[in-house]
């Protein structure tokens, strides 16, 4: 886990993401939506799904049971202002890892209000043909509350430099700063005065 601040320090933005792979190309797409953020005065934190290594969510397990990454998780949803999700597509859907961590976030049914609190939701897919990827996180981003940003983003791997993350398309790199500007705008108009 991982937090940058700027000066302003005016909005949070939690990333969600990753995969179990070292170096995941999905990662390294969050990680630079998370950086445009931080340039427009945002504080983000980023919460890679291998770091939290969440074991399976049964929702028969009681929360001290789980890793203290899990309690962790919930804290930066609940401070977070706006979320951002990533992910790959595995089989033409979200990795299950991914989805884990979100059912895991089933613990923040009793807070008020539930899940991530209608605050705005981000979604970000690695692969130029991930629509249902994007798909998915909408509704999973719906029924946890959230209301999904606008602009979604299809983040092409071959464009993603292995070893700096930095992005080499203009295109996309447009499309991921539409998309992290509406992030931060809906996050100021939705967060409570």
């Amino acid at each position: 886990m991982e937090e940058k601040s700027t000066s302003s320090r005016e909005v949070r933005i939690l990333g969600i993401g990753g995969t179990m792979r070292a170096g995941s190309l999905s990662l390294k797409a969050l990680q630079a939506a998370l950086s445009l953020a931080a340039d427009r005065g945002a504080q983000t934190v980023l919460a890679d799904v291998r770091e939290l290594d969440l074991p399976m969510y049964n929702p028969e397990r009681a929360l001290e049971s789980y890793p203290p990454t899990l309690p962790w998780l919930m804290d930066e949803v609940r401070k977070a202002d706006g979320i951002i999700l990533c992910s790959p597509s595995y089989h033409g859907t979200i990795t299950g890892v991914l989805k884990n961590v979100l059912d895991a976030l089933n613990f923040l049914n009793q807070d008020e209000p539930r899940y991530f609190g209608g605050k705005v939701v981000g979604l970000m897919a690695l692969g130029a043909n991930s629509g249902n990827v994007l798909n998915d996180l909408h509704h999973s981003a719906r029924g946890l509350n959230g209301l999904s940003a606008p602009r979604t983003v299809l983040v092409p791997g071959q464009v993603i430099d292995q070893k700096t993350g930095e992005i080499a398309d203009v295109g996309v790199t447009n499309r991921l700063t539409s998309m992290v500007e509406q992030v931060i705008d809906l996050a100021k108009r939705l967060r409570p005065s």
